[in-house]
C-alpha cells in the first residue's frame, strides 16, 4: 500500500488524530521500554512547569506519563470512533473519555502501588545529615509537602520532605536537616 496515497485520501479530521496517535505512542513505547530497562522515564524530565500533580495526597493525576497516556489514548480512539462512524461531535467525547480513563486508571495504579510499599523499621532520625534528591517538587516556605529520595539505614526511599527555603524542582541534590514528624524531613538545597 502507497503511504502517500493512503495519506491523502484521510480527511483533515481524522489526520488530527493520526498525528497525535502516532508521535504519541513512540513516546509511550519509549518510556515503557525505559521503565523496563531500570528508568522511571521522569527521572531526566526538568523544567520551569510541575506536571508531577496537584496537592499532597499522593494521587497524581498530571504527571508526565499520564500525558502522554491521555493523548496516546484520545489520538487511538479517535481512529477507532471514525472507523466506528460516530459524528466528529461524539468522536472527540469519546476519545477525550477513553484518554480521561485511562489517565486515571494508570495514576490508580501508581498510587495503589505506593501504598503497598512497606515502611520497614526505617527510623528517620538516622537520615539526618543525608543527602540526596528531589524527587517531586517541594513547595518553599512548608507551603507543602515534595518527596526526595535519599539512603537511610542502607535502603535507597522516597521519604516526604518540606524546606524552609525557596521552592526545589525536581532533581535537585538536597541534606536533611531536621525530621519534623515520623514521616516528613526537612531538607535544605546543597
Amino acid at each position: 500500500m502507497d503511504l502517500n496515497l493512503w495519506w491523502s485520501n484521510l480527511q483533515s479530521f481524522e489526520r488530527f488524530f493520526w498525528f497525535l496517535a502516532i508521535p504519541f505512542t513512540v513516546v509511550f513505547l519509549f518510556q515503557f521500554l525505559l521503565t523496563f530497562i531500570g528508568n522511571d522515564g521522569n527521572a531526566e524530565i526538568d523544567g520551569d512547569f510541575d506536571l508531577d500533580g496537584v496537592g499532597d495526597s499522593g494521587f497524581h493525576l498530571f504527571t508526565f506519563t499520564n500525558i502522554i497516556i491521555f493523548f496516546t489514548a484520545f489520538g487511538w480512539a479517535g481512529i477507532v470512533g471514525i472507523g466506528w462512524g460516530f459524528s466528529q461531535v461524539v468522536t472527540v467525547i469519546f476519545a477525550f473519555l477513553v484518554g480521561i480513563a485511562l489517565m486515571v486508571a494508570v495514576a490508580s495504579i501508581y498510587y495503589l502501588m505506593s501504598k503497598m510499599v512497606e515502611s520497614g523499621n526505617i527510623n528517620l532520625q538516622n537520615a539526618l545529615n543525608s543527602t540526596g534528591k528531589v524527587y517531586l517538587p517541594i513547595p518553599a516556605n512548608r507551603e507543602g509537602v515534595g518527596k526526595v529520595q535519599i539512603t537511610v539505614q542502607g535502603s535507597f526511599r522516597e521519604v516526604d520532605a518540606v524546606t524552609d527555603g525557596d521552592l526545589l524542582q525536581t532533581g535537585m541534590p538536597i541534606k536533611v536537616v531536621g525530621i519534623l514528624n515520623d514521616e516528613i524531613i526537612i531538607v535544605e538545597k546543597i
